[in-house]
């Protein structure tokens, strides 16, 4: 066995929508706010969908197959390296912030946040907040967030399909509505709510914030880039690479030739189109929101059809 495909864990959100349900092929009772793609995250795991492993968790594959399939460069992390998410804004997101490695063990966080998105559809005018404008003090951010002007010292970046940032853990950020993104970031739940535009969550009460811990994560100076521009290496555009993942853009209209070394496992997120992969002797059917995770070693996998697809790896 090389290749696996994954059912995601789905969570609901105030701000959640539709999408991930109608256009994703995601299947829940209810609007789904993210969909977690590929986790190990504790109770909160993908689970394969199809074949002798139907049902289990990544994590209970690991325990069967060995770590070996998770790749050689997974020797340096903690726990599951990475975790993926479709993440469906028809709503705002609260301004928010991720620490590193170093805040979050002082904070007793479960670990920094360094993360990347990918937008995969927007509705005209949508935006992001990403970064501060100019480089702040703490006294006038923290006075920002009591007074509700916080937004007024961010960077408003307009958005479009295709559109690739790099969230730095500590750099203030926000995903505004009508926006559904890929994301891939560390293992990690850690999110500290600067601010939330005073709503009130399912029960009624305010939502909760992070206010002291999130001023100690947050960098206030500006990011050094917004847009990340991709550089095309063989079949594949690479968009980010960071000590913790590296993320690709593969366009198919025939069949495309990637090759999975011993380094790393690949996890390919179909975004657009359908098709199929193929490693071997396995075949793996893809639809559009579909998310397949390709053991490290298993060498030449072919894409297969009219896809835009993205792959992470470690």
């Amino acid at each position: 066995m090389k290749m696996l495909k994954l059912s995601p864990y789905c969570a609901k959100a105030i701000w959640g929508g539709n999408n991930l349900r109608t256009k994703y092929g995601k299947k829940s009772d209810f609007d789904i706010a993210e969909a977690w793609e590929l986790s190990g995250y504790p109770e909160k795991e993908s689970r394969v969908s199809e074949g002798a492993y139907k049902g289990k968790t990544i994590t209970e594959v690991i325990k069967a197959e060995g770590k070996q399939m998770l790749g050689t460069n997974s020797e340096g992390f903690k726990g599951f390296p990475i975790l993926i998410k479709l993440i469906d804004a028809a709503k705002p997101l609260s301004i928010q912030v991720h620490p590193d490695d170093e805040i979050a063990k002082k904070l007793g966080a479960d670990g920094g946040k360094t993360e990347t998105w990918i937008v995969c559809e927007a509705e005209k005018d949508a935006f992001i907040y990403y970064g501060v404008k100019d480089e702040i003090d703490l006294e006038t951010f923290s006075a920002s967030i009591l007074d509700g002007s916080i937004t007024e010292y961010l960077n408003k970046v307009p958005v479009k399909t295709g559109d690739t940032f790099f969230i730095k853990a500590g750099t203030i950020h926000a995903i505004g509505a009508g926006i559904t993104i890929y994301e891939v970031q560390q293992t990690s739940d850690t999110t500290y709510r600067l601010y939330d535009y005073m709503r009130k969550d399912a029960n009624g009460n305010m939502r909760e914030l992070h206010i002291e811990k999130g001023t100690v994560a947050s960098r206030l100076v500006p990011p050094s880039h917004f847009y990340e521009e991709g550089t095309v290496i063989g079949n594949e555009t690479v968009l980010v690479e960071c000590p913790f993942f590296t993320v690709s853009r593969i366009e198919t209209n025939e069949n495309v030739f990637v090759n999975v070394d011993e380094k790393s496992f690949s996890a390919f997120t179909v975004t657009e189109g359908s098709g199929k992969i193929r490693c071997g002797e396995e075949t793996v059917l893809l639809s559009k929101g579909d998310t397949v995770f390709v053991f490290a070693g298993a060498g030449e996998t072919v894409l297969d059809g009219k896809m835009t697809v993205i792959r992470a790896r470690i």
